[in-house]
């Protein structure tokens, strides 16, 4: 097979893409479509050659919020002609970008950004080059965004956990301020507000700014990726335009930029478990992109990683209908009084008095995402619900239906099917918590908790509330999506929350500043101009070799069936072993037992081993097979034996 290369490059300050050599032949080629498909008969074709283009640009970026807008823009800078996708109509682009609190991060220590994020990952393992990457990003995001896209000096609001009059916005820098290096992160806003789309404005105008160079369609979702099956290098994508199907080539690279998979009820239920739950963001995020890379041996990762609505409980919201966003009752962000949340069995299972740190709850010293029971269920009395009604102006609009009420805890048990008597133990715990002013449980505050009095008694169902998932395809430090074996996939790159970095705990503002770093990683080296695509290997002639009949593989011969044996020496075999057989060479010395070697085994390495290495010495003590089994590799030991008198009882 021949070798494919591309050339290297630098770009940004960021590391060089190495050169791709060595790959294989991929699957089925796609079908070309009607009389305009161009048959691939010639010396010289490629596959490219034998697909029916509607378009060609020299890239193709596929999702119109931060992360894709920041791509377009550094490919069409890089002098690039691109087209970018979105599965939005207009005016509703943006993805989550348009959503999030339009804050992003900023540091001037890229070694504390590299401490802070290592230690943010826990446990999991990482990428050091691509942490080291993002690391050093961090501390050019507002230089890229003052200097690429035209932000003023001005405009920048620089945000600090202790030094912020929007303790909102502080609380984010740095996030965990008990990890090291956050005390070198910093929160920028481009504007004196987090809730104005300010900055997805800024990059959707500088694509809109752009558009000698950008072509942009909305209502037109990528469907699935061209491969060519030589080099494995992506050249092309399937596009739904409107309704239409059309086949758009990239010459130099694809960018996919599509987001998580929060909407997409059947993986949520897959790769999270969780079985309700509700977007606070796009309702557009549905998990194509995964689809899509899945089909081109993309290999995936963080595909359990998700960030919850911040303020309470994990990030959760009333029930609302699939098609609406999450809904969530702020004013009891830090649940206090008698009031608890707990599952389908009556008990609770978080720390209701918390801020979470975006749908993170705290558990043995870590921040996880809470694994949620089937269904959840806020509880309170008469005299928090006076509180409610008073205090916060009751239950949300539109909402109000959903409260269910009873004159005991019995009563709302049954209605809300929870088992007998599990809700009121649960009131009776937490009462003697408040009147002791100790949870051991789950450590809430002693001040947030009040003991239940008298009824009517209230519950609502909650569900778990997404900003986003971090799941997708995995990517390298140069933005390139990684394949199943480890190595990049030509011409496919990626940015933003499709494939995030986090794994396990997330800093609010990371995501925004994934989009810018990666997103002018993969934009720029997309749009480097590509080696040639090579030749389709044609007339190839097959030699058949295996057909049914030919044999069944056997990695070693039978070793039993190459044993020399001499004078003295006796081959004995069980069938009583955990492996197929177990077979022994004995030794005799006249009538004395010399040596036992095993010759042949199956069994267990660090348990059935055990036996084959201490047995035969015990019975050349005894010379005897009546010795002791050896603990834990009792069938093991049995089979040693039953060899040993195997091969003994053919000593004439």
């Amino acid at each position: 097979m021949g070798k494919f290369t591309r050339r290297q490059f630098i770009t940004g300050g960021a590391a060089g893409v190495a050169a791709i050599a060595g790959l294989g032949l991929a699957g089925c080629a796609p079908q070309a479509k009607g009389e305009k498909a161009m048959a691939a008969t010639g010396e010289g074709s490629t596959f490219a050659d034998t697909i029916a283009w509607d378009g060609e640009y020299d890239v193709v970026v596929i999702g119109f919020g931060a992360a894709g807008a920041v791509s377009a823009c550094y490919a069409a800078d890089a002098g690039a002609k691109v087209l970018l996708l979105d599965k939005a109509p207009q005016g509703m682009e943006g993805g989550n970008s348009r959503f999030c609190g339009q804050i992003i991060l900023n540091s001037d220590n890229k070694e504390s950004m590299l401490a802070y994020n290592k230690a943010m990952a826990g446990d999991f393992e990482i990428d050091e080059e691509l942490f080291d990457v993002y690391a050093e990003g961090l501390t050019q995001t507002k230089n890229m965004l003052r200097d690429f896209f035209g932000v003023p000096e001005e405009n920048f609001m620089d945000w600090k956990y202790d030094s912020t009059p929007q303790p909102l916005i502080g609380m984010f820098a740095p996030e965990y301020p008990e990890l090291e290096g956050g005390e070198d992160l910093h929160v920028l806003t481009v504007s004196d507000n987090v809730c104005n789309s300010a900055l997805w404005k800024v990059y959707r105008n500088k694509v809109l700014s752009m558009s000698d160079n950008i072509d942009v369609w909305y209502m037109s979702p990528g469907v699935s990726l061209f491969q060519d099956p030589v080099s494995k290098a992506v050249i092309g994508v399937e596009v739904d335009k409107a309704g239409e199907t059309v086949n758009i080539r990239a010459k130099n690279g694809v960018v996919m930029t599509m987001g998580g998979f929060e909407n997409n009820k059947q993986m949520v239920e897959d790769y999270l478990g969780l079985t309700k739950s509700t977007p606070a963001g796009t309702l557009f995020n549905t998990g194509d992109g995964i689809k899509m890379a899945m089909g081109v041996g993309a290999d995936l990762w963080h595909m359990e990683a998700f960030e919850g609505n911040c303020f309470a409980l994990g990030g959760i919201s009333f029930v609302v209908p699939e098609d609406q966003h999450a809904k969530t009752f702020n004013d009891l962000r830090n649940l206090s009084g008698s009031i608890v949340v707990v599952g389908n069995g009556g008990e609770r299972y978080l720390r209701e008095d918390v801020y979470n740190r975006h749908g993170h709850v705290p558990s043995n010293g870590d921040w996880i995402s809470p694994k949620r029971p089937r269904s959840t269920y806020m509880v309170w009395d008469a005299a928090q619900n006076k509180a409610i009604t008073e205090e916060y102006h009751g239950i949300p609009a539109g909402f109000e239906d959903q409260v269910v009420t009873a004159n005991t805890i019995a009563e709302l048990e049954s209605a809300l099917g929870i088992p007998a008597g599990k809700l009121e133990q649960t009131i009776t715990d937490f009462n003697k918590m408040a009147n002791d002013g100790y949870d051991p449980a789950f450590y809430r505050a002693a001040e947030t908790m009040r003991a239940f009095g008298e009824g009517p008694f209230y519950a609502i169902e909650m569900i778990q509330a997404f900003l986003n998932t971090q799941g997708g395809a995995r990517r390298n430090a140069r933005a390139e999506v990684v394949g199943v074996d480890g190595e990049p996939i030509p011409h496919l790159y990626s940015a933003g929350e499709f494939g995030g970095m986090t794994p396990y705990q997330y800093n609010g503002g990371g995501n925004m500043a994934e989009c810018l770093i990666f997103g002018s990683l993969a934009g720029a080296n997309a749009a480097v101009e590509k080696d040639p695509l090579p030749a389709l290997p044609m007339g190839v002639v097959s030699e058949i070799v295996y057909t049914q009949g030919s044999g069944s593989h056997q990695v070693d011969p039978d070793p039993t069936q190459s044993v020399q044996l001499g004078e003295g020496e006796y081959l004995g075999t069980s069938k009583l072993c955990m492996g197929n057989e177990l077979a022994v060479k004995v030794t005799m010395n006249g009538d004395k037992i010399a040596a036992i070697e095993v010759v042949q085994q199956q069994e267990t390495a660090g348990v059935g081993s055990k036996a084959l290495d201490a047995l035969p010495a015990q019975i050349i003590e005894a010379q005897s097979t009546e010795v002791d089994a050896v603990a834990g590799a009792t069938v093991s030991s049995t089979a040693l034996k039953d060899a040993v008198n195997n091969a003994l009882a053919q000593v004439k």
